[in-house]
């Protein structure tokens, strides 16, 4: 039952995707949800917050936060440190508690202790179920694809063998009959797999240029397989290593294979040489850019043993002063959930605070 999803939510895509109900579906802001995030930093600068971009997080303790921060890569990093009475980490749970969070600081702690501090490593804690890896193909086109709506998604199942085999590129059983990441792979072409397309021009004409189009291609794929030995040396090498997971080849094979099932629909048929420009993503990327636990850009998944209260809940276990929140902390994942948990850590921030006050 741990990993066992409620029913309740295969009622999602049945909202998401109703093909005549105009209150069904999913709705984006106009100019993309990047605007959402600059809508809260304007409105956070407007209320006195001060924000510390080009800064790496390190280490965080009760104490406060160990960051660098490096302008120049030809210089080594500055080192800096923040005291704070209170910390809310988003950094996703079971990265932040591997990596990052530890102890209150000790004045017993050795030179070499304190140079830990500011050491930048990447690990999670892989004793977790986690959701689906992807692969992104973001594709800018020279043409419009109005054969596409705006949520498309393409499954398998022309029979019950057909359902059951599309999933298996998320089991990694050592076989290499799932395309995993034990570094073997067979050929997807051919083979029945899903995938999801997003088309923001559909709904949204500030998308793309006249005449242009652009589309996202999301491919579930295993996650990242966690390595020991890549816990405690600099990141930069330990992403580096994690790159090597989804080589050329696994990319090349999966976007050809995402090419010819897009090429029956009327328009697509030679997509390939329509694309100006591509952006790949993958669970390596996604764990360079946000370190994600598993490189997976949903979090931890939500099977019963990660359901609401089994969750891992906002405090920390390690440090008093430290509230955690996002896709991998309670109540959930996806934009409502997590904002649903931001609400309750803000108010659950406030009344810490209250409770350090002097009586």
């Amino acid at each position: 039952l741990r990993k066992t999803a409620p029913a309740v939510f295969g009622l999602l895509s049945a909202l998401e995707l109703h093909p005549t109900n105009d209150r069904a579906g999913v709705f984006a802001p106009v100019g993309g949800f990047r605007r959402v995030a600059e809508s809260m930093h304007d409105l956070c600068v407007d209320k006195g917050v001060r924000f510390q971009f080009g800064a790496s997080v390190t280490t965080v303790t009760d104490e406060g936060v160990y960051f660098t921060c490096n302008n120049n890569r030809e210089e080594e990093a500055e080192r800096d440190f923040l005291a704070a009475d209170l910390i809310i980490c988003n950094a996703d749970v079971p990265f932040a508690t591997k990596t990052i969070t530890r102890p209150k600081t000790s004045s017993e702690e050795t030179i070499e202790d304190g140079q830990r501090l500011y050491q930048e490593t990447y690990d999670w804690n892989d004793e977790f179920d986690y959701s689906s890896g992807v692969l992104a193909f973001h594709w800018s086109v020279s043409k419009r694809l109005d054969a596409l709506n705006t949520h498309n998604v393409f499954m398998s199942a022309n029979t019950t063998s057909d359902a059951r085999e599309s999933w298996s590129v998320l089991r990694d059983d050592g076989s290499g009959n799932s395309g995993g990441n034990d570094g073997t792979s067979s050929s997807m072409k051919g083979r029945p797999f899903n995938f999801y397309v997003h088309r923001a021009s559909k709904a949204d004409d500030s998308a793309v240029p006249p005449g242009r189009d652009s589309i996202m291609v999301l491919l579930p794929c295993p996650t990242l397989a966690r390595s020991e030995d890549l816990a405690s040396i600099p990141r930069e090498e330990s992403i580096k290593a994690y790159k090597q997971q989804f080589d050329k080849e696994l990319v090349d094979d999966a976007r050809d294979a995402v090419l010819e099932r897009l090429s029956v629909l009327e328009g697509l048929d030679h997509l390939r040489g329509s694309i100006l420009d591509e952006v790949l993503d993958t669970p390596a990327s996604y764990a360079d850019y946000y370190n994600v636990g598993a490189g997976v850009p949903f979090g931890l998944s939500h099977g019963l043993g990660q359901l609401s209260l089994t969750r891992p809940a906002a405090d920390c276990e390690t440090c008093d002063n430290v509230l955690f929140v996002g896709a991998s902390s309670r109540p959930g994942n996806g934009v409502p959930l997590v904002l649903i948990g931001s609400k309750q850590v803000a108010k659950k921030a406030v009344e810490k605070l209250k409770g350090m006050m002097p009586s």
